[in-house]
């Protein structure tokens, strides 16, 4: 019992310790060169978006870390969070690995198989960048090929294509959701002289009320119907 209560002080010691030196370093040099350079971001039309960010991320923060721990355990944690991608590759590494291998969740066994998955997705993460950066340079005349630019155009609207195709296929509800926002954005971008930068803003409030409003109705449906 010693043992275990010291490794996992030890995890959490050197995972804080590892986050905290990596979010000097990766703050440290935007600061320097604006420092040095006398160009600092204009924060009156960048807090705009960090509130919007953290409105819509708030929710998401204490739900994932409670219900990646049992999973992942607190190494693995700090390791994905440290790295980034935790719901698209980190999670899926390891639930891939504990399902395979018919280990259950929250024990000893599912933590130590986490942090070897996703200290094995981080690795190939890297390796697949590393190669992106050095392959790159030499396929930059193909890429920028005017013959293939138009594909590059249309990624982006393919993808959130998909996401809306979905959206719509699920339900009328689901679909109200999506566009009431989208129809009240396009008003304040061709009606009004709103800065763009408070549209999300306007979106998650206007997606809350409705969901809102969906919710206690369909609640007071069901006490009708009771």
């Amino acid at each position: 019992m010693k043992q275990k209560g010291g490794y996992h002080s030890w995890v959490h010691r050197f995972g804080i310790a590892s986050s905290l030196f990596l979010f000097v370093a990766m703050t440290a040099f935007p600061i320097a060169v604006s420092a040095v350079y006398g160009l600092w971001p204009d924060f009156k039309l960048l807090w705009p978006g960090f509130i919007a960010v953290i409105l819509f991320m708030a929710p998401y923060w204490p739900a994932e870390t409670i219900g990646y721990m049992s999973v992942m355990g607190p190494g693995a944690l700090y390791m994905s969070y440290i790295t980034g991608n935790v719901t698209n590759l980190r999670m899926p590494a390891t639930i891939g690995t504990i399902n395979s291998l018919g280990i259950k969740p929250n024990t000893d066994e599912c933590h130590t198989m986490a942090v070897i998955a996703c200290g094995a997705s981080i690795i190939t993460t890297v390796v697949i960048v590393a190669l992106g950066v050095v392959i790159a340079a030499p396929l930059a005349p193909v890429l920028s090929s005017p013959v293939i630019q138009p594909a590059f155009d249309y990624v982006v609207p393919a993808l959130f294509g998909g996401l809306v195709a979905q959206t719509i296929l699920k339900g009328k509800k689901q679909f109200l959701y999506f566009l009431a926002p989208l129809a009240v954005c396009l008003f304040f971008c061709y009606f009004t002289a709103v800065n763009s930068a408070y549209y999300m803003l306007i979106a998650i409030a206007i997606s809350v009320l409705i969901y809102v409003t969906d919710y206690k109705s369909g609640k007071n449906k069901e006490k009708k119907e009771a």
